[in-house]
């Protein structure tokens, strides 16, 4: 799931213990928050943002004894020809089949894997393969689909045929998948037996789904079995071949499998890699779509040089670099992309981090975007090559303690996308939830007048939205726009006349019933003068963390509860603060915020905590991620990682480092 290369934590249901139940009153938990309101209130919401997976038994079952799982769909696919020796030279012709005439097709890319050649305006190519190579296939030129199968063995002869597409390509939805982690799980297979379900149903359809890694469960290490990930595979594979569109996958570490090691050892680039090849095809390619080349990249290679030590046993990782000879195939694989396309790589993580001059090849061949996954996150990073984190549909299949959410805390799910021309707009949906609050996070401040906005996703007549703020009075919303795939909703709530502290607002379809709900905190500044003993404010500025970049304020940094200043943070400098809060100061529920001399600055800091009277409090937020956290990776995970305040970037994004610049600690006796 993370992708620091020194962390055992990589594989964090394999090498980490797996926590405890969601519910249970933690030591921790107890000793740190002041009432049971407020867990309730977050468990309670939490658990409606989850799925209903988790509902299934824990215990591995028959795929076909689940109710709701698809009964798989095993189709023949193009194999490898492990014992036949490559051919010194393939050619062959590229053709377009339209209406029974047959025309020969230029300047399409036919590759080995290893180098790439373009057909000539007779259709013709001829390729001299690596030694290493196992398939030819050509890549998708925008406007055309491919007859038959897009990879082939190799042989002395290899033709292929395309066909105009069916639709523009002007305008398009398509849908990003990432962190499936399919194994014999079966909340896993009905989860992704739902998604199938999901995207066939939507109108109009996507065109197709780009899954970035992570499509199995498999470990790292290479030490599942064979079998396992046959099973695997064919459960993934199986699944969604009920898909009503095409699909292009990206090979990662938990999908190489210790299959034909003894062909392809520790040491080989393509160790790992034969069962990918044998159900999926190659694991770097290319295709077209309207403006866009897309390139899928697998940076994953099992080259006996990253060695971890997990439970106490010495276990050989993937490094997570592309190779240079890959490296020289991606720089062909866009140079002869078709002129005017711009590029969107798919690949587990950021390539910035894993594939060598990456920003040089994103300048010469305008890659102007990433979608990745693997940190199971909703995220982007804006900066030189931009990239996006599609969550995951996984949540965490795994343990069913996390209620499928993410370390964010955002839903099990995946992001869809819609283009027109070379202009791209996404939102992230949950997996079976139609109805999302878009305006506001899990436990954000309410102050006076606040705008309350919410979506329906492929609305249907007669429908709409309704807000709640007990559950029972409900208020109509009122529609505000249609952005693709979605009604936009908005309401006006006057907190003024709501005690401060935290409340549960709820969001409701009453054709369907759907609800969705999440804790906000009311926050007008209530309790002047009732608090008469000072307080403190602890936290820790700049910890080293191998998760992202530590940082302190590069300049004047101040503190502010309720916007009194507290106190300043040293420039420059990793160090743990205790600041004393004057009891004039307090509220019922105390803003904590930063402000920074400079609007580029920041930091990042640990989990901020406000002790008052012997009790000590955190950001609802942070009590829920707190608890996720240690669902996901165990009682020590509470305190890894920590927040991003400001606008400095790097640092970026983790599992375990959220941005947020405004603190909600509560003081409320009735909360």
């Amino acid at each position: 799931m993370t992708h620091s290369p020194n962390l055992p934590q990589s594989c964090p249901h394999a090498s980490v213990p797996r926590g405890r139940p969601y519910g249970a009153e933690s030591r921790w938990l107890r000793s740190e928050n002041p009432g049971r309101r407020l867990l309730m209130l977050l468990a309670a919401a939490l658990a409606m943002l989850g799925s209903h997976q988790a509902a299934c038994a824990q215990k591995s079952i028959p795929q076909t004894d689940v109710p709701g799982v698809l009964k798989l769909r095993l189709l023949d696919t193009p194999q490898p020809d492990y014992g036949a020796a490559v051919p010194q030279r393939i050619s062959g012709h590229v053709r377009v089949a339209n209406n029974g005439v047959t025309t020969p097709a230029a300047n399409v890319s036919v590759t080995d894997g290893y180098s790439v050649v373009t057909t000539d305006a007779q259709g013709a190519y001829a390729i001299a393969p690596s030694e290493s190579a196992v398939f030819v296939y050509i890549t998708r030129p925008a406007g055309h689909d491919i007859v038959g199968n897009w990879y082939k063995p190799l042989a002395a002869n290899v033709d292929f045929t395309l066909q105009p597409a069916a639709e523009s390509e002007e305008e398009f939805v398509f849908v990003h998948l990432t962190d499936a982690h399919i194994s014999s799980n079966p909340r896993s297979l009905l989860g992704l037996s739902s998604f199938v379900r999901e995207l066939n149903s939507m109108q109009p359809r996507p065109r197709f789904v780009v899954n970035s890694g992570d499509l199995l469960d498999l470990h790292k290490a290479l030490i599942s079995r064979p079998a396992s990930g046959h099973a695997s595979f064919r459960n993934y594979v199986g699944i969604m071949n009920h898909l009503k569109m095409p699909c292009y996958n990206v090979a990662g570490d938990h999908t190489d499998s210790s299959y034909r090691l003894d062909q392809f050892p520790r040491g080989d680039h393509r160790c790992g890699k034969p069962m990918y090849w044998e159900y999926l095809g190659p694991h770097f390619y290319s295709f077209e779509y309207g403006a866009i080349h897309f390139v899928s990249v697998d940076f994953g290679y099992h080259l006996g040089q990253r060695q971890i030590v997990v439970n106490g046993k010495e276990l050989e990782y993937p490094t997570n670099q592309v190779q240079p000879l890959h490296v020289k195939w991606l720089r062909q694989d866009m140079a002869n992309r078709t002129s005017g396309r711009f590029v969107i790589t798919t690949s587990e993580f950021d390539l910035e981090a894993h594939c060598p001059n990456f920003l040089e090849m994103a300048r010469q061949h305008d890659i102007r975007m990433q979608l990745v996954g693997d940190i199971h996150v909703v995220t982007s990073k804006a900066r030189t090559v931009p990239y996006s984190v599609g969550g995951a549909l996984a949540g965490c299949w795994w343990n069913p303690r996390t209620h499928q959410l993410c370390p964010d805390l955002s839903p099990q799910g995946y992001t869809i996308y819609h283009v027109r021309g070379d202009r791209l707009q996404s939102f992230y949906k949950g997996l079976g939830q139609r109805v999302a609050i878009v305006s506001h996070r899990i436990g954000s401040a309410w102050r006076g007048a606040t705008t309350l906005q919410a979506h329906l996703v492929q609305p249907r007549p007669e429908e709409s939205l309704e807000y709640s703020l007990n559950g029972q009075d409900w208020t109509k919303m009122r529609e505000i726009g249609r952005p693709f795939y979605r009604a936009l909703y908005q309401a006006t709530i006057q907190t003024n006349d709501l005690p401060d502290g935290l409340r549960t607002i709820s969001i409701r379809n009453p054709a369907d019933g759907e609800v969705r709900s999440q804790p906000v905190v009311v926050a007008n500044g209530s309790g002047t003068g009732k608090y008469t003993t000072d307080a403190s404010l602890a936290f820790t500025v700049a910890t080293p963390t191998q998760w992202t970049t530590a940082r302190a304020p590069s300049g004047q940094a101040e503190v502010l509860i309720n916007d009194r200043v507290i106190g300043r943070l040293d420039p420059g400098k990793h160090k743990s603060y205790t600041l004393r809060v004057p009891a004039a100061t307090l509220r019922d529920v105390n803003l904590l915020t930063f402000r920074f001399a400079s609007a580029d600055d920041g930091m990042t800091l640990t989990s901020p905590a406000l002790t008052y009277d012997k009790t000590t409090y955190r950001d609802p937020r942070d009590v829920a991620i707190r608890e996720i956290k240690a669902a996901h990776w165990g009682p020590a995970a509470i305190d890894w990682g920590g927040y991003i305040a400001g606008n400095a970037s790097p640092p970026d994004e983790t599992p375990f480092d959220r941005r947020q610049n405004v603190f909600c600690l509560i003081l409320n006796s009735e909360e």
